[in-house]
């Protein structure tokens, strides 16, 4: 039985989500091992990190982060870094350079606006 010390408490849920994250993500591996998957699935699986990225990415640009209400103007910095940076990462398709430039894009428009 844990003592009433919060820190052991906070030492245990630190390790159950480690346990839980370590098994969520090793459990498919060792299931599937050998096993041959459908084409179908593959390809549906293909998708997985577009819509994860898109799921992380679409509320960051579009959602006003203090009023949680839809913001789509010019003066939402965040859409506008994100609408350049996307159209630079047509032309240039280099992930690594996308980051940099759209970090970099977005601080020198919040530094001069």
């Amino acid at each position: 039985m844990l003592s009433n010390n919060p820190l052991e408490y906070v030492y245990m849920i630190i390790i159950g989500m480690a346990a839980v994250t370590y098994f969520s993500r090793e459990l498919p591996f060792v299931i599937l091992k050998g096993k041959k998957l459908n084409s179908s699935i593959v390809e549906w699986m293909g998708y997985v990190p577009i819509a994860v990225l898109a799921a992380l990415l679409i509320p960051a640009l579009l959602i006003d982060g203090e009023s949680k209400k839809l913001f789509i103007s010019l003066d939402n910095l965040f859409l506008v870094a994100g609408i350049f940076t996307f159209l630079f990462g047509i032309f240039i398709k280099n992930l690594f350079a996308v980051i940099i430039f759209g970090i970099s894009l977005l601080a020198v428009i919040r530094y001069f606006f």
